[in-house]
Formats: C-alpha cells, sequence, structure tokens
C-alpha cells in the first residue's frame, strides 16, 4: 500500500465556533515550523477529525447490502451490490477503497510521531490531543476490520516500506488498545474544552462515552471474529457504562429520547442527549457532504419541497407499505414516526413509504428565484443510546442471559409503545427477535448489514449471491470487501482475501 508523505499540514477554514474547523488559517506550515505550541496540536487534531468525517460520511457497499428495502430501481448498480455481483465488485472502477481511512491514520501517525515537540503544553491537554488521536485511530480501524477483516496496521509517519496485512483480530486488538488509551484519557462530553478552555460541542470530538460506545461494538465485533465469551462480557460492560446510572458521574449523562417523534425530531437532527457519537455536517459542508445518509435516495416529498409525490418512483430504492406494516406491528409509534402519513388515501397511490425519519433539507436559491436541494441539514449518528440497549441485549442473550437480554429488548419496545416481548409476531427465538427490534430502530442508520454478519443471518436476510454461500466461503472472506486494486501498487506483500481470489479472472 502507498503511504503519503505531508510536507505541508493544513489550510484551515474559520467556522462556527462549535465547528471542527475552528481555527485560524495557517498557510505554508511546514515540518519544520510545526508541532511547537498548543494550537500545532489543536491543528492537527482538527485535521484528523476532518479526514475521520470525509472517510465515515461515505456511504459503504455493506450498508447498501444491508438496506431494509423492498424495491430497487431497474439496473441500478445498488441491485449488483445488493446481490453480491462479484464481477461487479471486483471491478477497479467499482471497489469500495479504503484510502480514506489510511489518510486519516497518517495524520494520525504524523500526530504521534511528533507532539512532543511542542512547547509549554499543560499535561492534561497533551493527554487530551493524544486522547483524540487514539479515538481516531481506532474508530478507522474499527470501520476498516468490519469492511475488509485483515488489512494493514501502519507504523509510523517515518515508514515508507512495503506492508502487509495483519489478521482481523490483530487489527481489532489494535483498535480495542487505542479505545482503551482514550477512555483513559478523554473527559468526560461535558469536559471537552478546546485550546482556548471554551466548551466544545460537537458530538464529534472523542470522550469517554463515544469510546465506551466504540469499545461496546469492538468486543461485539471481536467475539464474532473470534469467538470468545469474554469478549462478550466486555461488550455488555462498555454498552453498561453508557446505560447504567451509576457510571454516569464517570462517563456522562446519556438519556433516551422520549419516544419515536422525537427520535426523528431532534436524535437524527444533531447534539441530542441519546446520542453518543456523530459526525459533524455544518451548515458550510452543504455542498460536500450531500449524500452521507445510507437511506438518502429514498428521501423526497414532504421532507424535499422540490418534488412531487410520484417522484418517489424514480428513487433509487424504496420500502412498499406493505413492507412497513411487516416490520412494524400495529400500534408501534416508529411507523408512524418514521414513514409520513402511511393511512393517508393521499399518499398511498404510489404504493411505496415515504420516508420522514430525516426532516431536515437545505436548499440553494438562485437571483432568479430558482430553488434546489442542496442536502440534508442533520448530522449523521453513528452510535446512540438505543443502540447501546440493544447490541447489549444481543450480547446477554449469546452470553445465556435472557431475562437481562429481554429486559433490554423491553426498554426500547416500551418506548415505541410496542408491545413487549414475547408478543404476537415475534418468532420466540430472542437472538433473532433482538436482531429484528434493531433492523426497526435502527432502520437505514447504516447497521444492518454488520448486526447480519455478528449474528449469521447472512443467507436469510441478505439477497442474491449471499443465499448461496457456504460456511467455508464466509470462512474465506465472502462477508468482507475485497483488497481494493490501489493497494497492490508497488506492494507485492499485499494479497487479496481466499474468497475473493477465487473470484477473479
Amino acid at each position: 500500500m502507498k503511504r503519503f508523505l505531508y510536507s505541508v499540514l493544513v489550510v484551515l477554514l474559520c467556522a462556527s465556533c462549535d465547528s471542527l474547523l475552528d481555527l485560524e488559517p495557517k498557510n505554508g506550515v511546514t515540518f519544520e515550523h510545526y508541532f511547537t505550541t498548543e494550537q500545532d496540536l489543536e491543528a492537527v487534531v482538527i485535521q484528523m477529525h476532518g479526514n475521520l468525517r470525509t472517510a465515515l460520511t461515505g456511504v459503504t457497499q455493506q450498508e447498501f447490502m444491508g438496506l431494509r428495502v423492498d424495491v430497487v430501481k431497474q439496473g441500478s448498480y445498488i441491485n449488483k451490490i445488493r446481490g453480491l455481483n462479484t464481477d461487479y465488485l471486483l471491478n477497479v472502477t467499482n471497489q469500495q477503497q479504503w484510502k480514506t481511512y489510511y489518510n486519516t491514520l497518517a495524520i494520525v501517525d504524523l500526530f504521534f510521531d511528533n507532539y512532543k515537540k511542542a512547547k509549554d503544553v499543560a499535561p492534561e491537554r497533551v493527554r487530551f490531543y493524544c486522547g483524540q488521536g487514539e479515538f481516531v485511530k481506532a474508530m478507522c480501524y474499527f470501520y476498516l476490520v468490519r469492511m475488509w477483516g485483515d488489512a494493514v496496521i501502519t507504523k509510523g509517519s517515518n515508514y515508507i516500506d512495503k506492508y502487509a496485512k495483519s489478521p482481523a483480530s490483530v487489527v481489532l486488538d489494535t483498535a480495542i488498545h487505542a479505545a482503551l488509551r482514550a477512555y483513559d484519557m478523554l473527559p468526560k462530553f461535558s469536559g471537552l474544552k478546546n485550546s482556548n478552555n471554551k466548551a466544545l460541542t460537537s458530538k464529534q470530538y472523542g470522550c469517554k462515552g463515544s469510546a465506551a460506545a466504540l469499545l461496546a461494538h469492538l468486543y461485539a465485533w471481536k467475539a464474532h471474529v473470534v469467538g470468545g465469551q469474554e469478549d462478550l462480557k466486555e461488550a455488555e460492560k462498555w454498552a453498561s457504562k453508557l446505560i447504567e446510572e451509576k457510571y454516569r458521574d464517570e462517563v456522562g449523562v446519556y438519556t433516551l429520547a422520549e419516544n419515536p417523534e422525537e427520535v426523528c425530531a431532534e436524535v437524527m437532527h444533531r447534539k441530542s442527549a441519546e446520542s453518543v457519537f456523530e459526525l459533524e455536517i455544518n451548515y458550510q459542508d452543504a455542498s460536500t457532504y450531500s449524500v452521507f445518509l445510507p437511506a438518502y435516495s429514498m428521501i423526497g416529498a414532504p421532507i424535499v419541497k422540490t418534488e412531487e409525490k410520484m417522484d418517489i418512483k424514480d428513487k433509487d430504492f424504496g420500502i412498499t407499505i406493505a413492507g412497513v406494516n411487516s416490520l412494524f406491528p400495529a400500534g408501534d409509534a416508529r411507523r408512524e414516526a418514521y414513514f409520513y402519513h402511511l393511512d393517508d388515501p393521499e399518499w398511498q397511490e404510489a404504493g411505496l413509504a415515504y420516508l420522514y425519519k430525516w426532516r431536515y433539507a437545505r436548499y440553494g436559491a438562485s437571483v432568479a428565484g430558482e430553488v434546489w436541494l442542496k442536502g440534508m441539514d442533520v448530522n449523521r449518528v453513528i452510535f446512540r443510546l438505543a443502540d447501546m440497549y440493544l447490541l447489549r441485549a444481543e450480547c446477554r442473550v449469546k452470553m445465556n442471559d435472557p431475562a437481562g437480554a429481554k429486559a433490554d429488548l423491553n426498554v426500547i419496545r416500551d418506548r415505541a409503545e410496542a408491545k413487549l416481548w414475547p408478543a404476537e409476531g415475534d418468532s420466540g427465538d430472542l437472538q433473532y427477535d433482538i436482531f429484528k427490534e434493531r433492523e426497526k430502530e435502527l432502520l437505514y442508520e447504516g447497521h444492518r448489514y454488520y448486526d447480519v454478519v455478528r449474528n449469521g443471518y447472512w443467507k436469510t436476510e441478505l439477497q442474491g449471491g449471499f443465499n448461496d454461500l457456504s460456511v467455508e466461503d464466509v470462512k474465506d472472506g465472502a462477508l468482507y470487501l475485497p483488497v481494493p486494486q490501489t493497494a497492490f501498487s508497488q506492494n507485492d506483500l499485499m494479497i487479496q482475501n481466499t474468497f475473493w481470489a477465487s473470484k477473479m479472472k
């Protein structure tokens, strides 16, 4: 894999006081003049988070694979992705790239190789900046290991030799080690401050809460990869730190929204009390980050005021009214909150449901008065408290604690005014019903594919080529993406995983 050497660090734009880009511009700064002040460390951390946002706002092919939809536009490339079309996914022009994650890790390496040069920086501020670096590092490896399994672990900004991949278990341990260090170094969200001692309110910055959520997911994924009960216990422990009141002094306060309506109106907007970690998308980013939600293509009328009701038929994908009704039992308040006027004949003509989970759009306008959609005026929520309840429920049922799993599942059902488990329509398999609850609660938030993989439901919950995969295919890496061809450039140590190598012509 090719390494990127940064001789010039950052050109930063001024933005709002809460923004990740809130710093005076610095032009033409080189290594010789950098890493001398706290503001220099702060600038590199801001660049880390800017790169992380670029990496994590891209909707991944696996997120498309896992979308719970009934209709996909005829001939759409998304059909090929969702059906595990190996020829399409191996084509160089179609491959998912890991470059953005390694670009971010390059900045992290640069920081850790140079931060000690800074003079007269208070030790607690050094810990804060190092904690941000560890958090960003852990997030990158978390995404890499879920998407590609075996992946490269970088060796610092001065390393210019070839790289081989490390096993997924080692990548996970690297991410866990970084996340644990982040948890130790970082304050609670309420204690985040910049170099001017001003509160940071963006929920993209690492803090104890976001590190705990990341650790819960890392250990849950490691339990899937390695098969260890101890990892399930760790995942349960870290999820509990966000759920249980006794940990609030340590981790911070996160609370569930009152109801699904509040989830849509506030949690899916930005900076709610339920949100633990989210990507900051601000006014200046509206044109750059227009498509960053897995369900973006489903959002139309009435949210998008420039579209008519029947335009929904031209979307890349959609869910039928019947599909929504099969997903959400009668009385489940998420049915009416997540979708617009399902029972109104005026909104039934297309046969498709109108997504209403994300409600804030931003528009551009010409001098002549022409208006167009610029993008959604929301942050992308990555981790929220409801996710932690249901992840803990999943871990508990796998640990043979059905009572604890049922209790967590029912907290989320009770919030949604849905019937408590077990209820009519449930399968009776508690693990599967928890999976289905995550599908409902976290609908279109990007979790479903990874939930499918963790629980081993690829044959029944995915489509096309996934239905034909054998256990051996999965062991050989079929549920991961192929390593992109760019990673092989001038690097004879790089190898493709076994499944995808067998499909290459």
